[in-house]
């Protein structure tokens, strides 16, 4: 769900000077919403590995192709290339040889050294090419009512329902007041929350509200992924973790540069670790350095720098 956000966050950004088209598998209902709010179509392909070869047949040469997935090798690539078409890839593990005239990688942190390319590949690394929706670009946030004293989202599907984990462990502390849960339309365990009456479960819902809620809680607890650098963009201070390994980079790049309570691997936590995360982010020093950090770092420019590299393809 992670990388059908940010993608679509990349055509909202580019709609009003391109024609994008949104190219996928099995997309849900809620999916195709979201589609058609920013795209003028979308095409749905084979769900079995004759699509590589059918979206192939579908270019022209006159594309630039945008691709996010781990299973794009760097023959496809060259594929694509081969048909006269530009091409961008948005990265997380860097394990592969770009040919791609574009490579995006908002994690913090990474340098030229870190990727296999071609001499002409550019890179966009960091979060001056932060892939967000529209709402988190804004640079007025509404100051809402805080309703929660704490978001937890784990992201689309979390297949290892650390969502549940994390609630059960706050629920120990008593500061701890109200909590907003939102998880992806792929959940499945949403009953488990049924009979804990301080808890509001949001589910499926669509970047503006998660912005809201955002702006609604007093902090967050959630995954070094898309969900985190909306969080800075949104201003909002977060407790960090991983719990998969493409999450990793971006994590480090947010530890590093203390934009958020970090507290490692998501699927061992420890109370006591999550107590003294509680303990930090309630300092009143620390909750507005994280602030700072969040405002020095991400400056909400990224639609106008990737509008001016696409057009300059």
């Amino acid at each position: 769900m992670g990388h059908f956000i940010r993608t679509l966050a990349l055509a909202e950004m580019l709609k009003n000077d391109f024609d994008c088209i949104y190219v996928t598998i099995s997309p849900s209902n809620y999916q195709i919403t979201e589609i058609q709010k920013v795209c003028s179509s979308w095409i749905d392909l084979s769900d079995n590995i004759s699509h590589y070869n059918i979206f192939l047949n579908l270019l022209e040469g006159n594309e630039i192709v945008v691709l996010d997935n781990y299973y794009y090798t760097s023959e496809y690539q060259l594929q694509i290339k081969e048909k006269g078409c530009k091409l961008v890839c948005i990265d997380d593990l860097h394990e592969i040889k770009y040919y791609a005239d574009i490579v995006i990688n908002h994690a913090e942190g990474l340098n030229e050294s870190s990727f296999l390319k071609e001499p002409y590949t550019k890179l966009c690394l960091g979060y001056k090419y932060a892939l967000l929706r529209k709402e988190y670009l804004k640079n007025t946030l509404s100051n809402y009512h805080k309703k929660y004293s704490c978001l937890v989202m784990m992201g689309g599907v979390d297949p290892f329902n650390i969502t549940y984990q994390i609630i059960n462990s706050l629920l120990e502390f008593q500061q701890i007041k109200t909590i907003a849960v939102i998880v992806g339309s792929g959940y499945k365990e949403e009953g488990l929350f049924k009979s804990i009456s301080n808890i509001t479960l949001f589910k499926g819902i669509d970047s503006k509200m998660v912005f809201r809620i955002m702006q609604e809680s007093f902090f967050g607890v959630l995954p070094a992924s898309t969900v985190a650098i909306e969080a800075c963009a949104a201003r909002l201070p977060f407790i960090c973790g991983f719990f998969i390994d493409n999450q990793k980079e971006l994590y480090k790049g947010i530890r590093n540069n203390n934009l958020a309570v970090c507290i490692g691997d998501l699927r061992n936590l420890i109370p006591d670790k999550l107590k003294l995360a509680l303990d930090a982010i309630e300092d009143q020093n620390t909750y507005h350095s994280i602030k700072n950090m969040q405002i020095s770092m991400l400056d909400k420019k990224s639609k106008e720098r990737f509008v001016t590299i696409f057009s300059e393809l």
